[in-house]
């Protein structure tokens, strides 16, 4: 299945932020988790908001224990995580699927 965990930033964490966020990638990139999307969240022009992950997991349980490890978590740079089982019904991985005519 595809699991998408939102993590909000939280405010005033900038110093805690760039301490931790080399591990914070080294972590994405090592644990095995099977990522396809990842990136940061911006409110228009403003800034960061938070990040979203795109992964392809057995079931939520996975992304849960992945996001618990996660330095950005564990040292308080998100201050909330949501998890939710996604199904992409438009994409590259559904256009054999839909007419597009």
């Amino acid at each position: 299945m595809l699991a998408a965990r939102i993590a909000y930033s939280s405010e005033g964490h900038a110093e805690v932020r760039a301490r931790y966020f080399e591990d914070h990638k080294l972590y994405l990139r090592s644990t095995g988790l099977k990522i396809r999307q990842s990136g940061p969240l911006f409110n228009g022009d403003g800034p960061q908001i938070g990040a979203l992950i795109v992964a392809e997991v057995e079931d939520l349980a996975e992304l849960t224990a992945f996001s618990a490890r996660d330095p950005f978590v564990v040292h308080g740079v998100y201050r909330q995580v949501e998890i939710f089982e996604w199904r992409v019904t438009i994409g590259k991985d559904t256009l054999h699927r839909i007419d597009l005519k």
